[in-house]
């Protein structure tokens, strides 16, 4: 379920994607489409859906959400590195302490 919403919301998103003026919108979309990403585990699409969203001009609010999503994904690819295996829940726990 989450997987077939995380597709029609990357969907959608790209369809606005180059539309700078449509903010909020555009950001909304994008952020939304992100964190769909990675709860499918599309690591590397919602690491370019924040590129584009922050690449235009999104809201103080949705910027910071958007960074929080890119710490996460990142935090993640670094534990594994470094040989610890959280899951995405333990993750977000770790991150909004």
């Amino acid at each position: 379920m989450t997987r077939q919403a995380f597709e029609k919301e990357a969907e959608a998103a790209s369809l606005i994607a180059e539309t700078l003026d449509a903010e909020p919108t555009r950001s909304v979309l994008h952020c939304s489409a992100a964190s769909l990403a990675i709860e499918s585990g599309e690591f590397q699409t919602a690491e370019r859906l924040i590129a584009i969203t922050l690449s235009g001009n999104p809201r103080p609010e949705i910027a910071e959400e958007l960074k929080d999503l890119f710490i996460q994904i990142n935090l993640n690819q670094y534990l594994k590195r470094q040989g610890i295996d959280l899951d995405i829940n333990e993750l977000r726990e770790l991150v909004n302490q």
